[in-house]
């Protein structure tokens, strides 16, 4: 600790020692180099000081200008002395490890049995002889050369080319796996699947995974081999076990992979698929209007085997099969008559049966003659039908959906009007089917049918009135009709019970004008 008297002193190192430790430099900025050289006068404080004065000529009391200094900051550079004694240290160490020997000519000869024992024959390895050969006589021979001379050529996989979309190879790039059965041979059974690794699915399409999946199956060895190329193979639709869906039809060769979310396919031969296709179907009605239809291999199954089919595919019957209630099959044209569940179908020759509870009874319903053969099952889904759509001032051709749920009308052109009247199309049209009131035959001429459906709008009952052909607006009907049966709603009875209304008061309208004209 040292004690300073100077004051002017101290205050210019408090300058310097401001200026020096800002890491900012801001304190460079406000403090000038010039405040450390002011008079004694500008400071009051400082005018008792007992320092000397100081002179005009006098160089300023503040410090010097940082520089920086290389031997004090960095390593101060080596003197050649030095680096020459650093070189012979180096030199010496080499030559510690190296070891002379001096060469003298001797007129001793070396014996015979000398040089053998220095410079031994060696057995020269043929590379073309024959591993078993080597083996007897021997010599030792690498795996690689044997497999070499196994396979001369390599391995023959005519579906190299679809290597490249292989995904097991690649780490860093994102692949999709698919899970597919190979159905190859005769009588395949599915077991394990093939977990198919591919890559790139934005551009491969469907026959690349075939061929990806016959490289694959080709590379494994495995059992059957394949025959032919990827045209000789499809891709179906498969369940998690294995078993195919033969309902669908293949995938397509020439689409793109990512158009399909399916993560379990089969690989089928197309033969095999031919023939699958050519299986018995069995079609077993459910009371309600439902129906299932079921595929066999052959007419050798018992009708036992078909119920219990049917039964796991609906949950209904299955908690009724559950509470202690059972089912029986019935010939759909002959109803009341209980079929054995142990015949098989070649014995009732049949292949259409109905599905009964053991407690009920299915009565033979009248034939319909009013043509609709239309069941409520069929009418509740979705149909859509091309009709003409007579506006107030024209026509045009629309599209007429009707479902359980909903009706919609979509223009399909521009409407056809008068020559002075803008061409301008109707909006497409959408009513919940419980707005949907009435659906009726309003003219039929020339093999054409006039339909006025009936919708409820905002305030006001509206009619849109169609032109089709007689055979589908017939259809119209009995599916409106169906549905109207089926779901009833506020709608519905509001505008038959202003109608009812209506009418009675044209009834009694005419009756009293009479009545009036007869008094006078």
């Amino acid at each position: 600790m040292a004690t300073y008297d100077d004051k002017q002193w101290i205050l210019s190192h408090i300058q310097n020692s401001y200026v020096t430790s800002d890491d900012t430099g801001l304190c460079e900025v406000v403090v000038q180099p010039e405040a450390g050289a002011a008079s004694v006068v500008e400071f009051p404080f400082l005018a008792d000081s007992e320092s000397p004065p100081q002179g005009q000529e006098d160089p300023p009391l503040h410090s010097l200008e940082i520089a920086s200094d290389m031997d004090f900051v960095g390593h101060r550079k080596r003197s050649d002395t030095a680096q020459r004694l650093e070189i012979l240290r180096r030199e010496k160490k080499n030559a510690s490890k190296v070891k002379r020997v001096a060469w003298k000519h001797t007129d001793t000869g070396v014996d015979e049995a000398e040089l053998n024992e220095m410079f031994s024959r060696k057995a020269v390895i043929n590379s073309s002889s024959n591993p078993v050969d080597q083996e007897k006589s021997g010599t030792a021979s690498s795996l690689l050369s044997r497999l070499i001379q196994q396979f001369p050529q390599g391995s023959n996989n005519p579906f190299l080319e679809y290597a490249k979309f292989d995904g097991t190879t690649h780490t860093n790039v994102q692949s999709r796996r698919i899970s597919i059965y190979p159905l190859i041979g005769e009588n395949p059974t599915p077991t394990y699947p093939m977990v198919v690794p591919i890559v790139n699915c934005s551009q491969a399409r469907i026959v690349d995974l075939i061929g990806l999946t016959c490289w694959l199956y080709t590379k494994e060895n495995r059992e059957p081999p394949l025959t032919g190329g990827v045209e000789n193979y499809m891709l179906h639709i498969a369940e998690e076990d294995g078993q195919v869906d033969w309902d669908f039809q293949a995938l397509r060769n020439r689409d793109l992979l990512d158009k399909f979310g399916f993560n379990v396919l089969a690989l089928v031969e197309k033969k095999k698929a031919h023939e699958s296709s050519q299986d018995i179907v069995v079609t077993l009605n459910v009371a309600g209007g439902a129906f299932s239809k079921i595929t066999v291999e052959n007419l050798d199954i018992t009708l036992k085997e078909i119920l219990h089919r049917t039964i796991t595919k609906r949950k209904d019957m299955v908690r009724i099969v559950e509470s202690g209630l059972d089912y029986h099959l019935e010939k759909d044209h002959e109803p009341g008559v209980a079929l054995d569940p142990e015949k098989t179908l070649a014995d009732v020759n049949c292949t259409e049966f109905a599905v009964v509870r053991d407690n009920s009874k299915r009565v033979e319903m009248p034939v319909n003659t009013t043509g609709n053969n239309m069941s409520s099952v069929e009418a509740v889904l979705y149909r859509s039908y091309k009709v003409t759509w007579l506006l107030k001032f024209g026509k045009c051709e629309a599209c007429l959906g009707i479902s359980g749920d909903k009706l919609e009308v979509h223009p399909l052109q521009q409407k056809v009007g008068g020559g002075l009247l803008p061409l301008r199309s109707p909006h497409p049209v959408a009513y919940n089917m419980e707005l949907v009131v009435d659906c009726s035959r309003k003219a039929e001429k020339k093999g054409k049918m006039e339909i006025q459906l009936t919708c409820r709008g905002e305030n006001r009952f509206k009619d849109y009135v169609f032109e089709c052909e007689a055979k589908v607006g017939q259809e119209i009907l009995d599916k409106c009709k169906h549905i109207f049966d089926l779901r009833s709603s506020t709608a519905r009875k509001e505008f038959w019970r202003e109608r009812r209304r209506y009418s009675l008061s044209m009834r009694r309208r005419p009756r009293l004008v009479n009545h009036h004209i007869n008094e006078v």
